[in-house]
């Protein structure tokens, strides 16, 4: 059998499984929300920040223009000469309506510096229900309704969003939106809608604090990379399931370079190669236009440069479709041809380095990442610019 025939093979089996993600994204983004609980809980919504993201501003004031009935605001930094700090304070400020608290805290629970600052503003919840949001997040005012229903349905014990790429600049901004709509997106509603398992993404996430005491709370997630994924398993161990809620959140990404771009990327592969070794090694098939591409690195036909082509043709027409099913995105047609390419060529490129390097440089800490994404540092913890331990309201 030629290699050209093999690479056909191979290339329409893959394009069939993105078929069937993408048709489980659009039945996901199409689902009716469930019906409203009989009462609303109060919820504390913890943010955690590290530097100025991407319209930090924005993002964090809407937070405060939520349709819901009580709910207060944790924002949490680890450095006091942190630059988010004074953006959390004005924004605070220009909304005294809704219950709001800065905190400046630089203990650790763990070695991931994020789980360290949701642990840092856990001990300030004055709620029973919690809402973990990325810093670089926007919402409409119905989102937080939207969760806790989900949450209230019966067996429910975490809730995630999905959440779509946008405000992106540059190549690098370009490729990571293109890659959050499509594949990330479609992985996450393939996994629930199709498979029934667990696969979580922590730019949001709803749960109780009795199922995060369950857990063993942020000190116990604190030891992973992906506390999210964890998170998702442990509700899953203590019989119940997670839900991804029907209305859409924002990640906002600004101006990303290539090499920005391949950092995250890179990142959140060897999560997945960890997690699961059998599941990133099956992500190869899904990259068909990589794989016809070294198909005419290799052998140099026609025919093998035709079936790259088609693949290429079909790719494009293929992602164009899914990111046209969420509401707010509209990219350039003429440019998608070449942002497939690049894309999926980069993460091609990238796709073998997991397996040979398994450490990661996060905000500053230089980690190895062990079986389940286990943190094992490789140097010490870089110490908060203040030596007082004391937490302090900002």
């Amino acid at each position: 059998m030629s290699i050209t025939l093999v690479l056909a093979s191979l290339a329409a089996l893959g394009l069939g499984v993105l078929a069937l993600m993408a048709g489980a994204q659009r039945r996901q983004l199409a689902a009716a929300p469930p019906p409203s609980p009989p009462s609303w809980p109060g919820v504390s919504i913890l943010k955690p920040l590290k530097g100025i993201d991407a319209n930090l501003e924005e993002n964090l004031g809407g937070f405060f223009r939520l349709d819901y009935p009580h709910y207060e605001i944790l924002f949490g930094v680890d450095d006091p000469g942190d630059p988010a700090l004074w953006v959390a304070r004005r924004v605070a400020a220009a909304h005294p309506h809704v219950p709001c608290r800065v905190i400046v805290d630089g203990r650790r629970v763990g070695s991931n510096p994020k789980v360290n600052n949701l642990a840092n503003l856990a001990r300030h919840m004055q709620h029973d229900v919690l809402w973990i949001s990325d810093s670089n997040t926007r919402v409409e005012p119905g989102t937080l309704g939207n969760l806790v229903a989900h949450l209230h349905a019966p067996g429910v014990g975490l809730v995630s969003s999905p959440f779509r790429g946008v405000a992106a600049s540059a190549l690098g901004g370009a490729c990571e939106s293109l890659q959050l709509n499509t594949f990330v997106m479609g992985g996450v509603s393939a996994m629930h809608r199709l498979l029934g398992g667990v696969c979580v993404v922590g730019k949001s996430m709803l749960l109780a604090r009795t199922t995060l005491d369950a857990m063993g709370g942020f000190a116990f997630l604190a030891s992973f990379l992906a506390e999210d994924q964890v998170s998702g398993e442990e509700v899953a161990r203590l019989g119940l399931r997670t839900a991804v809620a029907t209305r859409m959140i924002d990640n906002v990404l600004g101006e990303q370079t290539v090499a920005s771009f391949l950092r995250r990327h890179l990142r959140w592969a060897k999560i997945r190669r960890r997690m699961s070794p059998a599941g990133y090694l099956g992500e190869l098939l899904l990259n068909p236009v990589f794989l016809t591409a070294v198909g005419v690195a290799a052998s140099q036909t026609v025919e093998a440069t035709i079936l790259f082509a088609t693949t290429w043709l079909i790719k494009t027409a293929l992602d164009a479709f899914v990111e046209r099913t969420i509401v707010g995105v509209r990219r350039p047609l003429a440019l998608q041809p070449f942002l497939t390419l690049i894309k999926d060529l980069l993460i091609g490129v990238a796709w073998p380095l997991p397996w040979f390097d398994q450490t990661v440089c996060w905000r500053g800490n230089r980690l190895r990442i062990g079986p389940r994404t286990l943190l094992v540092p490789l140097q010490p913890a870089p110490q908060p610019a203040t030596l007082d331990p004391t937490p302090a309201d900002a």
